[in-house]
Formats: C-alpha cells, sequence, structure tokens
C-alpha cells in the first residue's frame, strides 16, 4: 500500500465520528432549502414580490386581508432558507477545513455575515405590526405616520442590508466550491455547478440583467444544495465505516 493510501486510511478526521450528526443535519438542511427555493419560485407567480413594487398601503393592507399572501410577498420564505443555511454552513467548514482550513474559515464567517444581513433587511415582523396599528389607527394623522415608518422599512429591503447580504453569501459559497476542487468529499461536478452559480450571484450588481441573472442563481442553487447533500451524506457512511468495522472486533474479542 502506497504511503498516501495509508495516510487516507488512518485520516483522523476521516473516521472521527464527532462530526457525523452535524453532516447529516447539514444534508437535510440542504434538501430543505432546494425544496424552499423550489416552493418560493413557484409561490413568486402566485404572490408576487412587492416591496418597491405596490405601494406600502397596500402591503399594509394585504397583511390583514391576506397575511399569509402578504408574508410570502415580503420574501419571508427567503428569511427562512437563509436561517437554514447556517447547518450546511458549520457543516462545510469542517468538511472543507482539511482542504485549507483559514479560506473555509472566511467562507463561514462570510456566511454568518450574510445570515447576519438578511435578517436586518428583512423587517417582515415591524412590517406586521405596523400594519396592525395602521388598520387599528382612527385618525388620518396616525395612518401617515404609519404609512412613513413603513416607507422607511421598506427601503430596507434592497438596501445595503441586503447587498452586504447577497455579496457575503455568494462569496462564500465561490470560496466553498474552489475549496471543493481539491476535496474527494464532494466532486468536481458539485465544485462546478457552485462556481457557475456563485459567478451568476454576483451580477446582481449588474444594471438591469442583474435581477434576472440572480434568479438563475437561484435556480442553480437548487441544484448544488442537492449536490453538496450527497456530498455530506457520503462523507458520514465513510465516517460510519470504521465504526461498523471497530464493533464487529470488539465483538470478535470478546
Amino acid at each position: 500500500m502506497s504511503k498516501s493510501k495509508m495516510t487516507q486510511a488512518v485520516d483522523p478526521e476521516m473516521v472521527d465520528g464527532r462530526w457525523k450528526d452535524l453532516y447529516r443535519i447539514g444534508g437535510i438542511a440542504c434538501l430543505l432549502v432546494a425544496a424552499l427555493i423550489t416552493f418560493a419560485v413557484i409561490a413568486y407567480f402566485i404572490w408576487p414580490y412587492t416591496p418597491g413594487i405596490v405601494s406600502t398601503e397596500n402591503i399594509l393592507v394585504r397583511l390583514q386581508t391576506d397575511r399569509l399572501g402578504g408574508l410570502i410577498a415580503l420574501d419571508v420564505l427567503m428569511l427562512v432558507i437563509v436561517l437554514l443555511n447556517l447547518l450546511p454552513l458549520l457543516a462545510l467548514y469542517v468538511a472543507l477545513r482539511r482542504v485549507n482550513e483559514s479560506y473555509a474559515l472566511i467562507a463561514l464567517a462570510l456566511g454568518l455575515i450574510a445570515v447576519a444581513a438578511l435578517i436586518e433587511a428583512r423587517p417582515v415582523a415591524e412590517m406586521v405590526s405596523l400594519s396592525e396599528k395602521y388598520a387599528m389607527a382612527t385618525t388620518a394623522a396616525a395612518r401617515s405616520q404609519y404609512l412613513a415608518a413603513g416607507d422607511a422599512l421598506l427601503e430596507l429591503f434592497t438596501g445595503t442590508a441586503w447587498m452586504i447580504e447577497t455579496f457575503c453569501l455568494v462569496l462564500s459559497g465561490l470560496i466553498s466550491s474552489l475549496l471543493m476542487l481539491r476535496s474527494p468529499i464532494f466532486g468536481k461536478t458539485t465544485a462546478y455547478v457552485g462556481i457557475v452559480t456563485s459567478l451568476f450571484g454576483f451580477g446582481f450588481v449588474i444594471p438591469v440583467i442583474g435581477i434576472p441573472l440572480l434568479f438563475v442563481n437561484t435556480m442553480l442553487s437548487v441544484i448544488w444544495n442537492i449536490l453538496v447533500a450527497r456530498g455530506f451524506f457520503r462523507l458520514r457512511r465513510q465516517m460510519q465505516a470504521p465504526e461498523s468495522r471497530s464493533t464487529r472486533i470488539g465483538e470478535f474479542v470478546r
């Protein structure tokens, strides 16, 4: 047996079972993210995105008359998706740190920044609270006050926090995908799909075509999440194999 194969066979990271549950959870989260993105795309054609498209008054009224549709139109699904992404981000760091721990940590940090930024850029609970206050307002002055507050909140949906979230999340995915090129866990296909997905994501800075490019990025991310989930499940099986052999040996000795 060659030295490299012997090293791979006794790689403590490969047989360390401490992370097997994280890989399983990360894989499940990736599949949930892929499913939610697919649902969000379908839901968009039923409840189109409204911030900056329709009036603030229309949005506040809709949150009272059609709460589910109003929330989806405020991109609440993206908030759920990004929060779920915390789990794959942690699992990717653990899996890819064997390739380059410094860049894996940078990718994790960027992903965490993206999650925090999107929470700031999606003040959904605040909009719901405003809609309730607007509905109960009895004077024109009070309604004007709530509409002005709603205008300010809606600016956050495409403001600095949203741009930071998009940039950091795309860059995090690009770094992870480049690391995958040197990782036997995920394979070249996953890496290349991730790279292409990220390149489309950076298109959000381009006027006019930025939104269509982000839509392509969104659709490709469904495929990428499924491929990443497959990598996590494969790695978990590889971790279970040494444990199974150890169990059989222990039973034989007894």
